[in-house]
């Protein structure tokens, strides 16, 4: 008897708990639908305000005589939407009615761009970690980012919108060891991001500034201002602080975050060696397309390595046991889990990696560097809120006041380094 009453109340509080949790869980569904709305609008806003943060060079000297105001039809100024101009050289806009000012015209251009770079950037984090919690495959993950933007950079090649690189076979072996760098920072940031909480991750990340800047001093042997490197000690001290309360701390999510930080800055640094003595109008290796000659390599090297670490299925995930598993089952939000839900966390994240680059390329080349990394900051501040809302990860003060303290030294680096640099160069004049 006691037993039967001992599974009839189980039976029953098991009957309860079923139907009282369905409100709960669209009730976090709701919720995290709303915070996505309001990282989105957050973005936005943010991305409105970089082009009143640009810091452009005057002009080298006035003009002798006021000159007419140059300007362009709106079909030519959309036409070259996409071809991003510093402030200095944006015309003005004719559109029938009234002249749109150039200063506008170039504000209207810039804030696109960083609109779309964050818009892509949330996405590919909110999607990346999805998948990432889901499958708990983050070798497959890294392919995904590197392969599903494959065909999109075919295509741009294909139809000419974008000039297709023309590469030796010795510019070819020059250039594949940083294709393997790439491959390691991207394998690394995504283990980083799977193993813990994705806002620690990104503080974890913002390091990558202190190994460029060593890397670059013992592989070229040119150092900077011993001022440059002082801006990297609240850098370090910044992640320090932050990883000794970090609630989520672990070291493979550390570990793996410094091999990302070590991939990408080794990349930064060989690629300009190794590309130093190209005529880049021959090769046609502009920022984009540099990036797409890394993600097309990265594929092909990343591939072994995903059938060696999670076997051959990884490669056909719908045949991996994990696949499976994750199936039925709930995520952060209470959303269920299925097929279509997988393969959409897949795809979006491997496209918005590639367009979330495209728009940082672009926003690099219509602003000076130091708004440049103003916006990349910001966006660090702006993905570390969303993972905090959106996936419900805390941050307690210290580690609050610590990342702070290290995404505000990564700032100081930039300014720090721009400025020495205009500095050196005027020296040589």
């Amino acid at each position: 008897r006691g037993q039967q009453r001992g599974s009839k109340s189980t039976a029953s509080r098991r009957g309860c708990s079923i139907p009282s949790a369905v409100p709960f869980l669209r009730m976090r569904s709701d919720s995290g639908m709303r915070a996505l709305r309001f990282a989105l609008a957050a973005a936005l806003l943010f991305a409105m305000a970089a082009p009143s943060l640009a810091i452009e060079e005057p002009p080298q000297s006035k003009p002798s005589k006021p000159k007419g105001m140059v300007t362009q039809s709106a079909g030519t100024y959309m036409a070259q939407f996409l071809k991003p101009k510093k402030a200095e050289a944006e015309a003005a806009v004719d559109l029938g009615g009234f002249i749109l000012p150039a200063k506008m015209a170039w504000a209207v251009k810039t804030t696109t761009y960083f609109g779309l770079w964050y818009f892509f950037n949330i996405f590919y984090n909110v999607a990346n970690k999805k998948a990432l919690n889901a499958l708990g495959l983050p070798w497959l993950q890294s392919l995904a980012c590197v392969a599903v933007g494959v065909p999109y950079i075919l295509f741009m090649w294909a139809t000419g919108a974008r000039s297709k690189p023309v590469l030796t076979n010795k510019q070819v072996k020059q250039f594949f060891p940083t294709v393997v760098l790439h491959a390691a920072g991207n394998v690394g940031g995504n283990v980083a991001f799977g193993a813990g909480a994705l806002g620690f991750a990104h503080v974890l990340k913002s390091m990558e500034p202190a190994f460029t800047a060593l890397f670059g001093g013992l592989i070229t042997g040119k150092w900077q201002h011993p001022v440059v490197y002082s801006t990297l000690v609240p850098v370090m001290g910044g992640v320090a602080y932050a990883s000794a309360s970090e609630l989520s701390f672990n070291w493979l999510q550390f570990a793996a975050a410094m091999v990302s930080n070590v991939g990408f800055s080794l990349r930064a640094v060989l690629s300009k060696g190794v590309m130093a003595d190209w005529d880049r109008k021959v090769t046609k290796t502009d920022g984009p397309n540099v990036f797409s000659l890394l993600q097309i390599g990265s594929t092909f090297v990343t591939i072994p390595f995903v059938v060696a670490m999670e076997g051959w299925k990884a490669l056909f995930p719908w045949l991996h046991p994990n696949w499976k598993a994750a199936i039925g089952k709930l995520d952060h939000a209470g959303a269920m889990i299925t097929p279509s839900y997988l393969v959409t966390q897949l795809v979006l994240s491997g496209l918005a990696f590639q367009l979330y680059y495209e728009a940082a390329f672009l926003a690099l080349d219509a602003v000076s560097p130091i708004t440049h990394s103003i916006g990349n900051n910001i966006k660090r501040i702006v993905i570390v809120i969303t993972s905090v809302i959106i996936f419900g990860q805390k941050m307690n003060t210290q580690s609050m006041v610590g990342s702070s303290i290290a995404i505000g030294g990564v700032f100081l680096y930039s300014l720090a380094t721009e400025y020495y640099s205009n500095v050196a160069k005027k020296a040589k004049k």
